[in-house]
């Protein structure tokens, strides 16, 4: 009887802890596919619904996540990942601050140096012993280089994380995603149970009305240089992409 303590003592010592929290890192496999546009809007629905975030963006030539939503509090902090212990804030604020969400905007490309980061800090191990899961969202372009870069992370990352993939509509229709629904990685997200989603496409001028002005996507909302039309398309927009994500609400830390 006592021995049967003992083990069941054991047990409970090395069980793993439970998931309390979501580590999102939003990926793309060079600039222009849409990821920090997910990422955007990822952080706006946080913001919107009040969600316990913390924001990274790590794209030091392109910093659209900051400059769009840095004035919108709590900010976002940024990360030298090229650095030597560039990453090292990320996980200290998990274990300081522990938000229900910490969304990652990487740099374009990531998936070419994600490996040495990730070893370098111990990432996966010390996510999960801080009750975080991974998720990964990659958007996709339709170059051969969108599905060669998430080939190589899923087979870095294997079932360690969770896969949220989004086909931006910006470069065309759903089922003109051929490269990507036709690839080998398609079908081991699946079997990982990763979730699909579409990024729907803004009209060019309204988006680049929104950059240049370094707006949140909801702030355009109510910009009186827009007309009625506009923030409409915005509205249904944002509406749209909400949809969308409410198919991994889990995986985002939604829920």
């Amino acid at each position: 009887m006592v021995a049967k303590t003992k083990q069941t003592t054991a047990k409970q010592t090395t069980a793993k802890p439970k998931c309390t929290g979501r580590l999102v890192l939003v990926t793309g496999d060079k600039g222009g596919t849409g990821k920090s546009v997910m990422a955007r809007i990822l952080l706006d629905t946080y913001r919107h619904r009040n969600i316990n975030c913390i924001a990274y963006e790590c794209d030091q030539s392109n910093p659209q996540l900051y400059r769009h939503y840095n004035q919108l509090p709590p900010g976002v902090q940024t990360l030298k990942l090229n650095q030597r212990g560039g990453a090292d804030a990320l996980q200290d604020d998990l274990g300081r601050f522990s938000p229900k969400v910490s969304l990652v905007d990487l740099p374009a490309g990531a998936a070419e140096y994600f490996e040495e980061i990730a070893n370098d800090i111990c990432l996966f191990e010390n996510a999960q012993r801080m009750g975080y899961r991974i998720t990964m969202v990659s958007v996709l372009g339709r170059v051969k280089d969108s599905v060669v870069q998430l080939k190589r992370l899923v087979d870095f990352c294997g079932a360690q994380v969770d896969y949220v993939v989004a086909k931006n509509l910006y470069w065309g229709s759903e089922n003109k995603f051929i490269r990507y629904d036709n690839s080998k990685v398609r079908s081991t997200i699946a079997a990982y149970g990763g979730v699909e989603l579409l990024l729907p496409e803004l009209f060019d001028d309204i988006f680049d009305f929104i950059d240049s002005n370094d707006l949140t996507f909801r702030l355009a909302l109510e910009h009186d240089a827009l007309t009625v039309s506009n923030k409409s398309r915005i509205f249904g927009w944002i509406d749209k992409a909400e949809t969308q994500l409410e198919k991994a609400a889990v995986q985002l830390g939604l829920d």
